[in-house]
């Protein structure tokens, strides 16, 4: 990915999770009120590569590898990935950190639930995602929560938010969000 699009920020402890949380339970029209006020954090100066890179997130070449490397050019961590997948199916997919982890490393199988579950966090039609990493999806696979577009916007351009950014948006979408 170039560099220009990657997250501008490497600290471990940024996370978007409250920002999810409060974007699946506010009123449609408040989304996009969110989606400007993050819109409207002025860019800060890259230092370098930002995102998720720690040493036991490099993972061997595969399809959880493109998974995971997705993700974590959104900026998710484990953690991240694990709350976001379970926001976007209704609880349906509930995993710990180190299972996400293990479809990094390819020890732990993308069903086709889960990958229409990433497509749905990562704003990339399903159909086009299982067939980058060659699985079948069945017809009958339970709809994500009718939010899940919404929410994939969101994480995409929060991305680019310092942790300071991200502590004023997390406000926004809890005060958006009636909470």
């Amino acid at each position: 990915m170039p560099d220009d699009l990657t997250p501008t920020t490497r600290n471990p402890n940024w996370s978007i999770s409250a920002v999810v949380y409060n974007t699946m339970v506010m009123p449609a029209e408040k989304r996009r009120p969110l989606l400007d006020a993050i819109r409207a954090q002025p860019p800060v100066r890259r230092e370098g590569r930002g995102g998720v890179s720690w040493p036991y997130h490099r993972y061997e070449p595969g399809f959880g590898a493109v998974l995971l490397d997705h993700s974590h050019n959104r900026n998710l961590t484990w953690p991240c990935t694990a709350k976001v997948l379970y926001a976007v199916t209704d609880g349906r997919i509930y995993l710990a950190a180190s299972t996400i982890g293990g479809i990094g490393r390819g020890t732990v199988e993308a069903t086709p639930e889960l990958v229409a579950a990433f497509a749905g966090v990562l704003g990339i039609p399903a159909p086009d995602l299982a067939a980058l990493g060659g699985v079948r999806l069945p017809d009958d696979l339970p709809p994500l929560h009718s939010r899940a577009a919404d929410l994939a916007m969101v994480i995409w351009e929060a991305r680019r938010l310092t942790t300071a950014q991200l502590q004023n948006v997390k406000l926004t979408a809890r005060h958006l969000a009636g909470r």
